[in-house]
């Protein structure tokens, strides 16, 4: 007997079709993307109801794109990617040119083909596949449907993950479907546990369903009792179902109520076995075959692993289509119609006929001209020696990886290389090229591949930089004990004749340990003098420059913006490598003393990570840009920046990036008045409550003693700032433009009122803020000595705060310095100035996007027996982003031009024109020249700062 269909219809499932269709279908560049995960356990139908959505989705004239996760393939970089998008860029034969490649998205041309000239970063790949999404969705919206999502490549997991939180503005569904109960990758777990991911879960199939599933399958209505009996056999599982039927239908078992006993003579597909046996061993070793290729099972590469002729294998493949063992897979392949058969049927291979297998495949994949990482795939599961030339195959497959921007893949393929490798010098050179590598995906493998490099080093410039390298392996692996005696052994490996570009930078990674852990101090003894001037420049010369330049920030001495500016103002250092410790040192300096070649810096360190950089790299840019937007007083913008910081902390995995982005975020989102936000954004960081006395935990400890004085107030929130104080102390370090410990401890003193404490306090530290010179700091330090002196005594400080920050971009500073002004002007009887004053801070205030400081304006001028008015036309400044996009679009570009050129999306550039036409008071682009130069030219009201 014959089964009367061998794929019975969708059962059960109407719900979770609706549920998909009408959201593809609802997409819009006004409603946004979703995403969507359907999950449930192996055979429970979430391919075919994919299946059955991409049908209906197609038939509606749907664009859908479709992906299958394979374990073989886990390792083949952007191997889902290419699924997706191949078989459109196939057909616009594009493949690196044509619209879907226009403008950024040229970046991800290299993930299509191995034409690029040189190696890639992993973040142009990632934000190049961004934008050729954006260009798929221009013409229609774009479903992307990605199965066994669980076995997808880190690559296409990295930029699922990506674009999750750009999906807003895009008309882009993502349905993935995923085994429950199987291992999750990190990048899933990431995708899984994100808000927006909604999942659509299948139960099992109820009496109904199965008995709609047998009726199909026998050809007639099956008894009550029958589909009870198949029910409880089968769990409600509609494969494990679907074969108990077939089963029954091959051995002759009708469905009635005396046969219900006879259901337990029916082999389930747990194991292959039953599917194969009374077979002939031709097509058995075919089934093998394909288990074994995956998607490269086309009749040439079967006849090459089964070992038959090319005639016999296509007779062994008809004979198992027929047996619905196997089904036609596109392109001239054939597949399983489930992954679970297939690995029931690899599993059911012995480890001889395994092995001999992935050997043949490799052979014929490579005698054919396959990709490397397609030869790579079946290299990785067989033992070294197994594979002719397999250390050459592997190294042409990272080579291809690195052009593909996954470096993680280039890693695993070169460390599967390292046993095949025959001869001293080729292991030599592979070892160099593992501990480059593995920097970026692996730093304890790093640092071991790093020591053997340093090993096998001879000329003392390559045992100087190999000794240069390990180090920072060591330093991001948590041992840096262990990287100060890496680079101290790497200087004395210098000579007289050695490039003083490679000493100064060894010196430069040793006067970092002083930022990074406490206690440290001594190694600046061992240091020497700057680089000065060095002819050519050099990027050693360019990085000490930067950390000498936070050395004396730290300690507030006034050389420390020139020798940061001497280190940034060329940009070499940000073209060797966006990201280094040495550049945050030379941003943060320059930061703390207000010079605008901080922002012009990161904005360029930030240019190139899109343009040539990593995901690792890239998050400091926009953590110090964070930092650089809080400080300016620009809240909305700077909690972008530090969410963005956040995400690339998450998908690199460098830890050590946590310590320093959680307290930027959780001091943004407090001045915005979210203090529960605020905590968990500390809780992020991964730390105790009570910070750790090791690592650079100085901005850590002053944000969580901020936020103590915030919510908890009293002894607590003093003790937290007075450890904040002593740690700071630990790393050489007194200026309260980092760590304002003392204007902390004094306002919850004052508050408790112990006022000659919190005096004693906050003058000290007027005294330290007017040796920086920088407004913001001093402004603060004045303003707080003010409050704490109260309102006679400390009247002359509140003023001079306010003229400190009149001229500088410290709004927000400015703006609580006005209000405290107000409040003391208020009390001594000059009510009309105070409201004065308090204009111009709501005015600010609503600039900086801080509700609590506005809430206390209006507060205050109610208390006055006034109300403050809304900004008028031209007098609500834009942000410098909203600048920026502003500036752009007054030149006639397009609202994409602009996202490609500031990496943003399209749709935040619409907001930012949105908000900028509403604080100019203009109705579009036509009027927005004519604004721009008003506010350049100054017609807002200037801020009436005396009385």
């Amino acid at each position: 007997m014959v089964p009367r269909s061998a794929h019975p219809p969708l059962q059960e499932r109407d719900e979770g079709v609706s549920i998909l269709v009408d959201a593809a279908r609802a997409a819009t560049p006004d409603v946004g993307g979703r995403i969507f995960v359907v999950e449930g356990p192996p055979g429970i139908g979430k391919t075919r109801l994919l299946t059955v959505v991409r049908e209906r989705l197609r038939h509606g004239g749907h664009s859908v794109a479709r992906a299958l996760g394979s374990p073989l393939e886990r390792e083949f970089a952007y191997g889902v990617t290419r699924q997706l998008f191949e078989p459109m860029l196939t057909a616009e034969a594009e493949f690196g040119r044509g619209p879907l490649f226009a403008g950024a998205a040229a970046q991800a041309a290299s993930v299509f083909t191995v034409e690029a000239i040189r190696p890639v970063g992993d973040l142009p790949v990632l934000h190049g596949l961004y934008w050729l999404v954006v260009n798929a969705c221009t013409a229609e919206p774009l479903t992307l449907v990605v199965d066994d999502v669980q076995y997808a490549d880190p690559p296409s997991l990295r930029l699922l993950a990506y674009l999750l939180p750009r999906l807003d503005g895009l008309p882009l569904t993502m349905m993935l479907a995923m085994t429950s109960g199987a291992p999750v990758p990190d990048l899933l777990a990431e995708i899984l546990r994100t808000p927006s991911t909604e999942f659509v879960r299948l139960r099992p199939l109820g009496l109904p369903g199965t008995a709609a599933v047998l009726a199909t399958m026998f050809g007639a209505r099956p008894d009550d009792a029958f589909v009870a009996a198949c029910h409880d056999s089968s769990g409600g599982n509609p494969l494990l179902l679907t074969e108990l039927a077939r089963g029954c239908v091959e051995q002759g078992i009708t469905p009635t109520s005396g046969n219900t006993a006879r259901l337990a003579t029916v082999l389930l597909p747990s194991r292959v076995r039953p599917h194969l046996g009374g077979l002939p061993q031709d097509a058995v070793d075919v089934a093998h075959a394909v288990a074994l290729l995956g998607n490269e099972a086309d009749l040439p590469a079967i006849s090459a692993v089964s070992g038959l002729g090319v005639e016999a294998t296509a007779a062994a493949v008809d004979r198992l289509i027929r047996s619905h063992v196997l089904v036609r897979a596109p392109a001239g392949r054939f597949g399983y119609p489930h992954q679970l058969l297939q690995r029931s049927a690899y599993e059911h291979l012995d480890t001889t006929r395994r092995l001999r297998g992935h050997r043949a495949a490799a052979l014929h994949l490579a005698a054919t001209g396959a990709e490397p990482e397609r030869i790579a795939a079946h290299i990785l599961q067989v033992p070294p020696g197994v594979v002719p030339d397999a250390a050459g195959y592997l190294r042409r497959a990272a080579e291809t990886a690195l052009f593909r921007g996954s470096p993680d893949s280039a890693y695993t393929y070169l460390r599967r290389a390292l046993p095949d490798v025959t001869g001293d010098r080729d292991r030599q050179v592979l070892v160099d090229q593992l501990a480059d590598v593995a920097l970026h995906s692996d730093v304890e493998a790093a640092a071991r591949y790093g020591e053997q490099a340093l090993a096998s080093a001879v000329e003392p410039a390559a045992r100087a930089a190999a000794g240069l390298r390990l180090g920072e392996a060591l330093l991001f692996g948590g041992d840096t004990e262990a990287a100060v005696r890496a680079w101290r052994d790497a200087r004395q490996a210098l000579d007289r004749t050695s490039d003083p570009g490679l000493r100064w930078h060894l010196d430069a990674y040793l006067v970092n340990v002083t930022v990074l852990e406490p206690g440290r101090l001594h190694l600046l003894d061992e240091v020497g003098q700057a680089a000065g001037d060095d002819e050519p420049p050099s990027a050693g010369g360019r990085a000490l420059d930067c950390v000498l330049a936070l050395r004396a920030a730290f300690e507030a001495r006034p050389q420390a913006a020139q020798a940061a500016r001497r280190g940034l103002s060329d940009g070499l250092l940000v073209r060797h490598g966006t990201g280094d410790s040495p550049l945050v040192c030379g941003w943060l300096a320059l930061l703390a003393a207000e010079d605008d070649l901080a922002g012009t810096s990161i904005d360029h360190a930030r240019r190139e990570a899109y343009r040539r950089g990593s995901v690792r790299a890239h998050g400091p840019a926009h953590a110090l840009a964070a930092l650089h937007e809080l400080w300016r007083g620009n809240l909305a913008e700077a909690e972008r920046e530090a969410r963005t910081a956040v995400e690339a902390v998450e998908r690199s995995g460098v830890r050590l990036g946590r310590p320093f982005v959680a307290p930027f975020l959780a001091d943004i989102l407090a001045e915005r008045g979210d203090l529960a936000g605020a905590r968990s954004a500390l809780a992020w960081a991964g730390l105790p409550e009570e910070p750790p006395p090791a690592g650079p935990m100085y901005f850590y400890a002053d944000t969580r003693a901020r936020l103590l004085r915030r919510t908890v107030g009293g002894e607590r929130a003093v003790a937290a700032a007075l450890d904040a104080g002593r740690l700071f102390a630990r790393f050489g370090g007194d200026n309260p433009a980092f760590v304002p410990w003392r204007t902390e401890a004094a306002r919850t003193l004052h508050r408790m009122g112990h006022g000659d404490q919190a005096a004693e306090l906050a003058l000290a530290e007027v005294a330290l803020a007017r040796r920086w010179g920088a407004p913001r700091p001093l402004g603060r330090a004045l303003r707080v000595a003010g409050v704490v002196l109260g309102a006679q005594d400390g009247f002359p400080l509140l003023a001079e705060a306010v003229d400190v920050l009149a001229g500088s971009l410290a709004r927000l500073e400015y703006a609580k310095a006005l209000v405290d002004l107000a409040a003391a002007a208020d009390r001594r009887g000059r009510r009309g100035w105070a409201r004065e004053l308090l204009d111009d801070a709501a005015e600010l205030a609503a600039q900086c996007d801080c509700p609590p400081l506005r809430e206390r304006v209006d507060a205050m001028s109610g208390a006055a027996g006034s109300r403050t008015a809304p900004a008028g036309p031209g007098t609500t400044a834009l942000t410098s982003t909203e600048r920026r996009v502003a500036e752009l679009a007054a030149t006639g570009m397009s609202n994409r031009e602009i996202a490609e050129t500031l990496f943003v999306t399209p749709k935040t550039v619409e907001l930012h024109l949105t908000n900028t036409y509403r604080k100019l008071h203009i109705g579009g682009r036509v009027e927005l020249v004519h604004a721009l130069d008003r506010v350049t030219a100054g017609t807002a009201r200037p801020p009436r700062t005396r009385g």
